[in-house]
């Protein structure tokens, strides 16, 4: 721990001990030059706004997405638009210093176009837990708050490796993740919710298939026959109880295990992911305490 302290706190001091550009590598291996920490931030990734507010550089943002909606205050900074397709005019129009980008979600002509206007974007790729304290630390390298990603990181992995012990050991019940109820759309293996069961004592029913989020029939859904179900309710979609009496045959419907979990906490990897864990773990293991 003592190590990790002392790399960071040797990154945070990259920008004042450079004479002349700190040099950046992002999650696809990207390269960027900054020659001073940045001042007017612009995030096109939910995930990454959180970690900015966490890390103290609310400051710093110049403008969101308008799914940017962590913490409440990020609702009250200026929006460039949806994060899969902001437009460059209204990014431009804020004249960022940084753009934070997601490599699934924002398109790749955009971060080309932004190049070209030699604009830095770093772009993150967090598909697991570990990735994503990974991104938090690389976060606080490239906003000069090493010291703070350091630290937020540290304690999340603390929780993790407390919780691990509880549930070691223990039956891992099968897991159903339900992304959206109609049509049936599930979470499968490589998705950040997958982590997220694994890391809180569950298995995922789901099998390998060329989509991480397929979309199932009755017959999968009865094939599966999960202990336990999650869902997370959008607007607009049915009632979960309701949905799921329709198979009563199913484990998680004689038992009652139809598991709500708030939506960003188990498929948005950022700060609140902790909470996303410890949730789906005391729903799968009632006993265990998480006070500690």
């Amino acid at each position: 721990m003592y190590r990790k302290l002392l790399l960071s706190l040797i990154g945070s001091l990259i920008f004042s001990l450079s004479a002349t550009a700190a040099q950046f590598e992002d999650a696809l291996g990207r390269h960027l030059t900054l020659h001073q920490a940045p001042q007017r931030i612009l995030s096109l990734v939910p995930a990454v706004t959180e970690i900015l507010f966490a890390l103290g550089e609310a400051e710093d943002i110049v403008a969101v997405t308008d799914y940017c909606t962590y913490p409440p205050a990020a609702k009250k900074l200026p929006k460039v638009g949806e994060y899969a397709d902001p437009g460059l005019e209204n990014i431009l129009r804020f004249q960022p210093d940084l753009v934070f980008a997601s490599a699934d979600m924002n398109r790749p002509a955009l971060v080309e176009r932004l190049d070209a206007l030699n604009i830095p974007v770093y772009v993150v790729y967090p598909h697991t837990v570990g990735e994503t304290l990974k991104t938090i630390r690389q976060i606080g390298q490239v906003t000069g708050a090493a010291i703070k990603a350091e630290n937020l990181a540290v304690g999340i992995e603390a929780q993790i490796e407390t919780l691990q012990k509880k549930i070691r050991g223990r039956k891992r019940p099968r897991i159903l993740e339900v992304v959206i109820l109609h049509p049936i759309t599930v979470a499968g293996p490589e998705t950040f919710v997958d982590d997220v069961i694994r890391l809180a004592g569950g298995e995922n029913v789901v099998p390998s298939s060329p989509s991480r989020y397929p979309t199932w029939n009755p017959e999968a859904l009865l094939t599966a026959d999960p202990e336990a179900i999650i869902v997370s309710t959008y607007p607009g979609q049915p009632d979960p109880e309701q949905f799921f009496s329709q198979w009563p045959q199913l484990q998680a419907v004689k038992k009652r295990k139809i598991i709500h979990i708030e939506a960003d906490w188990i498929h948005r990897p950022g700060p609140r992911m902790i909470l996303g864990i410890k949730t789906l773990a005391k729903a799968l293991h009632p006993d265990i305490s998480l006070d500690e």
